[in-house]
Parts: structure tokens; C-alpha cells; sequence
């Protein structure tokens, strides 16, 4: 199998089993995102699947790994977790996924979670029967792109969907008991409204009770509707302390105890890793120091990147 474009995977899934089943993204049209530009969806026959378990496996036991694999130099002696790889998986019909499901086990036998990011329009076009269907699969920590809670943002991000939506179909899932992990965007609502974005999208994350929050900080990249009206002044980046500010404002408003909040992302200047409650004064402690006493020529970017 040779799969086209560039493998992308939560950094918390570092350790888990990559499977390709799909390539590229059903919408692809986000205002700030390149990932699979030039990229068609495509779902990847079982055949090609299964040639990419039967290699992985051959490899593994010519290692003398047996059904495992080297991670970090650690003789990994069962796999797990399985991680889905393309940008919405969870777009395939739920027969189809369990398709592949049933696939992989034949490899993988100790595989018990089986994880993917998913479009909330692809949460919304399966069953309840269907969602607890792959929920006794497996199927559970799906990656939403949740972004924002502020409906005018998600409009000019053309996601597709309103906040609304996301947290009715996240209800569904966890109606399903599958557990999903929400990524939000520091500084997605642009310069002056980073405390409004940060209450809208705890109100949203509140409501809709994720397992993990995942944060990264707003990039503009070439290739992008976002870095063409930043670059014609329709759209203006908040700096640094504005998105820490807000960063600290969001978890003063999440009222979500338990819930791991991870927001050690390369794009994020404060590396904050910790659980809602527990954590959660240390992790504004940091911020407090950050915000006051590291110099802003130091924080400060232009907010672009050539890729990811």
C-alpha cells in the first residue's frame, strides 16, 4: 500500500498502532487548514488493509516481536490501541468501519480501543444502533475537532456546523458511552476577543462533558484562506499574551473534574499537561507567571508557519 499524503495523528497517540484505512478529508475546506490540500478522500479497500497488517506482522516477527511492535526501543509485547489514521475515518459507513475493525483483530488480538478523528456531521449521519454497535466494537476516544463555541468563528472557519450540533451529537455519543477528546484552538476568535472565545467554549465543553481537552494555538499557514485575509488585513491574529490570557480564562470557566486537559502542543508557548480539579491552580499559576513575567519579545510571533 502506498498511501498518499502525510500521517497525522494526535501527539497522545505517539504510542499507538497507526492504521491507514482512509486518505484525505470529506470536507476540506476549513479556512485554516492544509493538512490535505490536494489530498481526494479515499477509503482504502480491505485488501489493502490487510496488506499493510500482514507486513507489519511479518516484520514484527522477523524482529522476534511476535504481534507487537518497537516503540521507543520498548519490545511492546501486545498491541492495544489502534489509531485510525486520516482526517475524519469516522466518515465511513458504520459497517464499514466495523469491517475493518474485525480486520484488524485477526492481527491485532489484544486490541481493545480503536480510535479516529471525527466530523461531527459524521457522528450525525450514523444510528444510535450504529454508534452502540462500534462502541462494542471498540470504537471510543474519537478526536472532534471542536475548535470554538462562538457560531460566527465556526462560520468563517467553514466547518460545517454549528456549536449546537457538536454538542448534540457528543451527547449521542456519550449516550453510546463512547468517550470522545476535544480539540480546541487558542486565539480562534482573533485579536480582542480571546475572553469571549474562552467562555462561549467552556460553555460548550461543559455541557458536552469530553474525556480530554487537546489545545493548540491558532497558525496561520500558506496555502490558506486564513493567510490570505491576514495578509489583506480581513483578519488579525491575537499575539501571544492575548492567548494566554484566554487560555486562562478557559479552564477558570471549565467545571469538569477529572478531565485530562493537555495543551503541550509545539504551537503552544506554556506546555500545561494536567487533570481539571486536581491540577487546575498549578496550571494557572503558570499561566499567571508566564503572562507576567516572560518579556513579550519572547511570546510574540507572526503566527505563520509554512507547514505543519
Amino acid at each position: 500500500m502506498a498511501y498518499k499524503g502525510t500521517v497525522y495523528r494526535p501527539p497522545i497517540e505517539a504510542n499507538s498502532f497507526l492504521l491507514p484505512i482512509t486518505e484525505g478529508c470529506t470536507h476540506n475546506t476549513c479556512t485554516f487548514c492544509s493538512m490535505f490540500h490536494n489530498i481526494p478522500f479515499r477509503m482504502l479497500p480491505l485488501e489493502e488493509v490487510e496488506d499493510f497488517l500482514a507486513r507489519t506482522k511479518a516484520a514484527a516477527e522477523t524482529a522476534g516481536l511476535g504481534v507487537g511492535y518497537r516503540s521507543r526501543g520498548i519490545n511492546c509485547e501486545r498491541v492495544k490501541r489502534v489509531y485510525f489514521v486520516g482526517a475524519d475515518p469516522f466518515a465511513l459507513p458504520a459497517h464499514r468501519l466495523l469491517e475493518r475493525i474485525d480486520l484488524a483483530k485477526r492481527y491485532l488480538p489484544n486490541a481493545t480501543v480503536f480510535t479516529m478523528y471525527a466530523r461531527t456531521d459524521n457522528i450525525e449521519r450514523k444510528s444510535d444502533e450504529d454508534l452502540r454497535a462500534l462502541k462494542d466494537a471498540g470504537v471510543n476516544d474519537l478526536y472532534i475537532g471542536v475548535e470554538t463555541g462562538l457560531d460566527d468563528v465556526l462560520s468563517y472557519y467553514d466547518k460545517g456546523y454549528s456549536a449546537q450540533q457538536t454538542l448534540e451529537q457528543c451527547e449521542r455519543l456519550g449516550r453510546a458511552g463512547i468517550r470522545h477528546c476535544d480539540l480546541l484552538m487558542l486565539g480562534a476568535a482573533g485579536r480582542g476577543r480571546g475572553i469571549e472565545n474562552a467562555r462561549a467554549t467552556a460553555q460548550l465543553e461543559n455541557a458536552s462533558k469530553p474525556h480530554k481537552i487537546l489545545m493548540t494555538t491558532l497558525t496561520a499557514y500558506e496555502g490558506t484562506k486564513m493567510n490570505d485575509d491576514i495578509e489583506r488585513g480581513a483578519f488579525e491574529l491575537a499575539d501571544e499574551t492575548e492567548s494566554l490570557q484566554e487560555e486562562k480564562e478557559l479552564i477558570s470557566c471549565l467545571n469538569l473534574p477529572g478531565c485530562e486537559f493537555w495543551a503541550a502542543h509545539p504551537l503552544d508557548v506554556v506546555p500545561l499537561v494536567g487533570y481539571l480539579g486536581p491540577d487546575t491552580q498549578e496550571m494557572l499559576d503558570d499561566l499567571d507567571y508566564a503572562i507576567e513575567q516572560i518579556d513579550a519579545s519572547a511570546v510574540n510571533r507572526i503566527g505563520r508557519k509554512g507547514s505543519l
